[in-house]
């Protein structure tokens, strides 16, 4: 279920293997004597802006039916959370979108959201993710590196 290149909470990953997969593709690029340019870019407010809809259709795609999807859109609604700071209490605020921070299970829901956006990059362009941090990277020459990153970009944007 998740991509080879998404290496946050799977056990046996970490950022040494985004790493070890860089150094790689610098190095090929060196010794074919081409460019190498990556895009390093954090998702901002990547947990608190995750599209519930999207999540619910992935786990469709994905083949789960039945009370599964049903429970997982019951967790994901009507969230509502307080703040404190000693004895005094903040409103209630309701989450319209995201998933509740803290939960194992959210951090499961956003890992499944989150992974797809690899798929939307076009087949010239590599790319990594480590929770929110996504990095794209493409070796030829400039001319082309800055066609095929900027198309990749615009596709992640739509």
């Amino acid at each position: 279920m998740h991509p080879p290149f998404q290496s946050s909470s799977y056990r046996g990953r970490s950022t040494f293997g985004n790493l070890c997969f860089l150094e790689t593709q610098i190095w090929n690029a060196f010794v074919r004597r081409k460019h190498r340019v990556s895009i390093f870019s954090d998702i901002e407010k990547a947990y608190d802006r995750k599209w519930r809809y999207v999540t619910l259709s992935t786990l469709f795609n994905f083949g789960f039916r039945e009370n599964l999807p049903v429970f997982l859109r019951t967790f994901l609604s009507y969230r509502a959370f307080r703040g404190r700071l000693g004895n005094l209490h903040s409103n209630h605020f309701i989450q319209a979108e995201g998933v509740p921070q803290g939960s194992v299970l959210s951090a499961t829901l956003f890992i499944v959201h989150l992974s797809q956006i690899l798929n939307h990059l076009p087949s010239s362009v590599n790319g990594s993710l480590y929770v929110d941090d996504l990095q794209i990277c493409q070796s030829s020459n400039m001319c082309l590196i800055e066609r095929q990153l900027q198309h990749a970009v615009n596709m992640l944007l739509d």
